[in-house]
């Protein structure tokens, strides 16, 4: 047993108030909680004692939209093009040049992470750019969103876009005055290269999953949701979970409709243990915010476009419907408000014909009034990211309606509708995942300049530290066993050197992680 005192102690559950101890039981789960003198006598001789020493004991943070796989390989594979390590297309070039002179002639080279809103050229990267690094090695770079990709010629000539080569349903492949494609591939088209890069073999796979894993438990994250599982990423999974491999709780989220073609794929294996949960897949109905591809009803700035829908409604309710019907629970990515709606009217379908399930919203980014009222009344949660705005919000000013940012990602409007909020940080989207950023983006609502987005929308510190906690365990179905310091759930902890509820909003990020336990083992330190 194990038994944490002397410092400052968050439940989040009302029962346990002012709790001074937490006892953790050999099986890996909480004893007792309340106050030293309570749980002293829960102990049994020989407890190991944890002297907290002033410092704050959490349940462990639950990021509840994370691409662990994606993120893993960015931290082991991937070529970095985030503005931090290429500072303009010059220095994303010569990144992938540096990558191309070590791998031989015909290997892919895959990057990720750069946002035109930041670079210094305020475009895109092109296929020219990228043939400047190598014309003997296929290249995708993936813009920071995840919505877009560019593509060298090379990679464009093996998945044989041409001049003449269609949009798919649900994308654009961008092209010039002379129509030939620029490299830059939109939503569904990111599929057409996308899918013939080679797969990873499943222990590579499983590395780079690992490796995200360790990274979330130095942030005091003990469960994540990953929201984009093809069966490759799912067959990794369970491998690690089989070999005791899995460090943080994972809920996986399969992928119906994968991009660049119109396959659907079969609904997953429902599986259900202590490290894995699978029993959710994921629907994309529109493209991101930071790249201007979320279908709004009035026109962005810059693009004059109005983003994309992935799908006609009748299609859309049809292959939720058969997912709904067999049990499995959706999250839907919907960003823009013609997206939102789209997806309400999907689920409001859903609901008439058979009623039970609670659905996510992934992102939720531009709902009006009326959207938190049908989501409340279909007891809809959301899954939104405050984290977008000190990483993306110099994208959202430059692309965004003006009427559209008072309601950008409205936390405040959504907890006041009375749902229920899981803040996540939908890495490798932003370049730091870390939960207390999140918080501190939920309080201040800072864009990268320092300037506040909606600040009305702001929420309390103890709203953000339940919604990223509490609110990711409601979210993939857990609320029974994560999520607060209560007996019976799993000892899943996060030591804080300070007080998230008291200390100064600016001074948020500077409180460390200093360990993390999972089932009451250390995990981190």
């Amino acid at each position: 047993m194990l038994l944490f005192h002397n410092g400052t102690l968050h439940a989040l559950d009302p029962r346990y108030p002012q709790a001074e101890a937490l006892l953790v039981g050999d099986d890996g789960r909480i004893a007792a909680v309340g106050t030293l003198a309570e749980v002293e006598a829960a102990a049994r001789p020989g407890t190991r004692r944890v002297d907290l020493a002033g410092r704050t004991l959490i349940p462990g943070f639950n990021d509840a939209h994370v691409h662990i796989w994606k993120l893993g390989l960015l931290l082991t594979r991937q070529v970095p093009a985030s503005i931090k390590a290429a500072p303009d297309i010059e220095n994303i070039i010569e990144n992938f040049r540096d990558r191309a002179e070590n791998l031989p002639k015909g290997t892919w080279i895959l990057g990720r992470g750069y946002n035109e809103a930041e670079l210094p050229e305020r475009r895109h990267p092109t296929r020219h750019d990228l043939d400047g690094a190598s014309l003997e090695h296929p290249i995708a770079l993936t813009r920071t969103c995840g919505h877009m990709v560019v593509a060298n010629s090379l990679a464009l000539e093996m998945a044989g876009i041409t001049h003449d080569t269609p949009n798919p349903p649900g994308g654009v492949i961008v092209r010039d005055l002379n129509g030939d494609a620029t490299g830059l591939l939109q939503e569904t088209a990111m599929g057409l290269v996308t899918r013939i890069i080679p797969e990873l073999s499943d222990e590579d796979m499983a590395e780079a999953i690992k490796a995200c894993l360790r990274h979330q438990l130095s942030l005091g994250i003990t469960s994540a949701t990953d929201p984009l599982l093809m069966p490759s990423h799912t067959r990794v999974y369970r491998l690690l979970e089989s070999r005791g491999e899995l460090a943080v709780r994972v809920n996986g989220m399969p992928i119906r409709r994968p991009d660049g073609g119109t396959e659907t794929l079969p609904l997953p294996e429902r599986h259900l243990s202590d490290f894995l949960r699978i029993d959710s897949v994921k629907f994309f109905a529109d493209g991101g915010l930071s790249g201007a591809t979320a279908a709004l009803g009035e026109p962005y700035k810059v693009t004059l476009q109005h983003g994309l829908l992935r799908f006609e409604l009748i299609e859309l309710v049809e292959l939720m419907w058969e997912a709904h019907n067999a049990g499995f629970r959706i999250g839907t990515h919907a960003i823009g408000d013609v997206a939102i709606d789209q997806v309400l009217t999907a689920y409001e379908v859903l609901h008439q014909r058979k009623p039970g399930l609670r659905h996510r919203i992934e992102h939720l980014g531009l709902p009006d009034s009326d959207h938190l009222r049908r989501c409340k009344a279909l007891d809809v949660i959301a899954v939104p990211q405050t984290v977008f705005l000190p990483a993306l919000g110099a994208a959202f000013r430059r692309y965004l309606p003006d009427s559209y940012l008072p309601r950008c990602y409205p936390v405040r409007a959504m907890l006041d509708a009375g749902l229920t909020v899981a803040l996540s940080s939908d890495a490798p989207v932003v370049p730091d995942d870390n939960p207390l950023l999140g918080m501190q983006a939920a309080l201040d609502r800072r864009d990268p300049f320092g300037d506040p987005i909606a600040p009305e929308q702001a929420i309390t510190a103890a709203e953000a530290l339940y919604a990223y906690t509490m609110g990711g365990a409601i979210a993939s179905g857990d609320a029974a066993n994560r999520g607060s310091l209560t007996p019976g759930k799993w000892a899943d902890l996060t030591v804080l050197s300070g007080d998230p509820l008291t200390t100064p909003v600016e001074a948020l990020t500077d409180l460390r992680v200093e360990q993390t336990y999972v089932g009451g083992v250390l995990a981190y330190n």
